[in-house]
């Protein structure tokens, strides 16, 4: 079943702003487990999801840019996991095709290919460029997250729903912050932000 989520996302009154995640800006997270903190793995419920859609808005050096990043979801039976993701709008029509391992979150693979501009490209690229991308569910799965209260949001009908905000921040000052609805199994926003950039990604749909 498809839904659209009129819940939650039409009335967040909070800011779109977005960029990329610049290659290793995860590399000061904070990684063991803290009082109280709940790990990245908790926020997503991806193995009840096999599909799931983001309006990005990037924001970096005074410039604006606006995309979709949709993913498809699935697991065999070996424990390996397979992410197709498609970002699509802003000059780019690209494809990633990744394979990860559903016990580690370790990326085996990474292919590339499609458009960015009028180039056309395909190529295998380095696991670790998962990063460059909007977040997909894999890169913050070990990460501690601290509790930092509830949203309450009113879809178009009036019907009011709690979101739970969970944060968490390196040493360089990148900052991320997830939220989080208890029947939806991916977040309903996230954003990402450091002196440079800040990235927000709202869900559009999801099954």
């Amino acid at each position: 079943m498809r839904h659209t989520l009129a819940l939650a996302l039409s009335l967040l009154a909070l800011a779109l702003v977005t960029t990329i995640a610049v290659s290793g800006c995860i590399s000061n997270m904070q990684a063991s487990p803290y009082a109280g903190a709940t790990a990245g793995q908790r926020l997503y419920d991806a193995a009840n999801a096999s599909y799931w859609k983001y309006g990005v808005v990037m924001t970096a050096g005074g410039t604006n840019s606006t995309w979709n990043m949709t993913v498809n979801s699935s697991r065999d039976a070996s424990g390996e996991g397979h992410m197709v993701i498609v970002t699509l709008g802003n000059g780019l029509n690209e494809t990633y095709d990744v394979g990860w391992n559903t016990s580690t979150y370790q990326v085996d693979s990474m292919h590339a290919m499609g458009w960015i501009g009028d180039r056309y490209q395909e190529r295998n690229v380095s696991p670790l460029q998962i990063q460059t991308l909007p977040d997909t569910g894999l890169i913050y799965y070990f990460v501690p997250f601290q509790y930092a209260g509830n949203v309450t949001v009113r879809d178009v009908n009036g019907r009011a729903a709690a979101l739970g905000v969970f944060t968490a921040a390196d040493t360089s000052g990148f900052r991320v912050t997830y939220w989080v609805h208890p029947s939806i199994p991916v977040p309903v926003k996230i954003e990402m932000s450091d002196k440079d950039f800040d990235i927000t990604m709202m869900l559009i749909d999801y099954r």
